[in-house]
Order: C-alpha cells, then sequence, then structure tokens
C-alpha cells in the first residue's frame, strides 16, 4: 500500500511541471523562436506577437483535434519578421486556432491585414517540424504597418542593392515615426545608418546607427559592429567605387566635394 501510494505521489509530482506550463504563466518567447525550435515548446504556454494576415480555412486536420466544426482558423506573420522583403512577406505561418465558442470569436473576425496582436496559446502538436498553437487569448497591439512603409522600406533596401545611396536616404527618409513598429523603425534606422558610412557622414550615421542599437536592446550585433567601424574608422566604410558618371548633382558621393573644386559642398539634405 505504502509504495502504491508513493509511486502516485511521484506521478503527481512529475505531472506538475507540465500544469504549470500550460495554465500558468505564459512563457514570453517569438514566433520565430517557436517555429525554429517546436518540439520544445510542446505543451508549453507561450505568449508572443503577430502581424494578422488572414482568416484560413481547414481542409485536413490530420491527427488534431483541430476540426473546422470547432475551430476558427487564421494566418500570421511574427512581429520581428522584415515583410517588405520577399522572402519574408511570403513566408506567412498558419497553424493558429480560437476555438469557436470562444468569447473573442468575433473580433478575430474583425482583424485587419497587418494589425498587430498579442498571442497567448498552447503548443498542442508538432507535426512535420511545424508547431500546432491553440490560442487562448489574444490582445490587439497599438501600431502597424501599411502599404506605403513596406513600398518605402521595400524600394529603400533595393536602391541600397544598387549603390545609389542618397536615393536610398530620400526613400527611407519617408518612413513616418509615429505608429511604426520597432522592427520596422530599427530596419530604417540601421538601414539609413549604413547609407550615410557610405557616403562618408559618419557623424550622421552614429545618431541613426545608436537609435536602431537602442531598438533593438542591443542584441542586433551587425548594428553594433557598424557603431564601432563608424566611430574607430569612418573612411572604412566609404563607398569608393561607386559609378557616379549617372549621377546627378546633389547624389554624387560625399568624398567628391573635396576633389577638383574644393569650394563645391553636397548638396543632398538629410531628413531627421
Amino acid at each position: 500500500m505504502k509504495s502504491a501510494l508513493f509511486v502516485t505521489f511521484l506521478l503527481g509530482v512529475a505531472a506538475l511541471p507540465a500544469q504549470d506550463r500550460e495554465f500558468g504563466t505564459a512563457v514570453r518567447t517569438t514566433l520565430t523562436e517557436v517555429r525554429g525550435n517546436p518540439e520544445a515548446y510542446k505543451g508549453v504556454k507561450v505568449k508572443f506577437d503577430a502581424q494578422f494576415t488572414s482568416l484560413g480555412k481547414l481542409s485536413n486536420p490530420f491527427f488534431t483535434k483541430f476540426t473546422p466544426t470547432e475551430f476558427a482558423n487564421f494566418y500570421v506573420w511574427a512581429d520581428e519578421q522584415p515583410i517588405w522583403q520577399e522572402k519574408a512577406y511570403e513566408d506567412v505561418f498558419g497553424m493558429l486556432f480560437l476555438a469557436k465558442t470562444h468569447p473573442r470569436l468575433e473580433e478575430l473576425y474583425s482583424l485587419r491585414l497587418y494589425q498587430r496582436v498579442e498571442i497567448t496559446g498552447i503548443i498542442r502538436n508538432t507535426f512535420q517540424n511545424t508547431p500546432w498553437i491553440e490560442v487562448s487569448d489574444f490582445t490587439v497591439l497599438d501600431g502597424q504597418l501599411d502599404t506605403a512603409v513596406l513600398t518605402h522600406l521595400y524600394r529603400g533596401e533595393k536602391l541600397m542593392d544598387q549603390r545609389l545611396w542618397p536615393r536610398a536616404i530620400a526613400e527611407l527618409s519617408l518612413v513616418p515615426g509615429d505608429g511604426v513598429p520597432g522592427t520596422a523603425m530599427r530596419a530604417t534606422h540601421k538601414n539609413l545608418g549604413v547609407c550615410l558610412m557610405r557616403m562618408g557622414e559618419a557623424d550622421a550615421a552614429i545618431g541613426y546607427l545608436e537609435s536602431a542599437s537602442e531598438l533593438a536592446q542591443g542584441t542586433d550585433l551587425e548594428v553594433l559592429d557598424l557603431l564601432a567601424t563608424a566611430k574607430a574608422q569612418p573612411d572604412a566604410a566609404i563607398d569608393r567605387t561607386v559609378d557616379s558618371r549617372g549621377l546627378k548633382e546633389s547624389e554624387r558621393p560625399m568624398w567628391e566635394a573635396f576633389e577638383g573644386d574644393k569650394g563645391r559642398q553636397p548638396t543632398t539634405k538629410l531628413m531627421r
């Protein structure tokens, strides 16, 4: 009898962590992290931010309980995804399920494209290395991307690929500060910092890179490396191989101001 009671006690203790994980405080993480290591989060209650894409349609629930009659399905991007880039935009996550008896079902149906939400849920299953998440709650967050902001970021990065630094600055400077999520603002300031470094304007670049680092809470190692270069070896980052024959006078690199006519100054002005 004592042995049976002891075994029962041990089984109860073993079950407690799983109960705590499911019904206790949610683990704050990111959707990117959950998708990258779904088995580690199986059975875990999590909380993460996302950007709403659309409602989904369940057609094959496999071995899960997520049937079309009992659950609504929806798609999101992770809040940290740079969806102004084609690869990230196409990488939509659709394994989110809200019970049709949930009191906030109608609110789910009213969500708009790009609207940011904080999602709380439990990873019920993992299938083909994909987490299947039962949503227990969600909250609408402030700020969101829109087509205009995505366009400016997309065009800005394409111009950077072509090494058209002044034109990239002009495009990126159109991204407003108010209401734009931190991920997009961090990318904007980082890209502006890179453009300014390539043009030889290290002092202005440092301000943007410091802002990007602050938005990333010091976790973006590339930004930290750029900052170190801008402060210690700014000349090393100047793009001296740009073919300026096709550039307008106002688009010529800064260092050309000191060649030929010593009195000539660059006319490009930066919006801060």
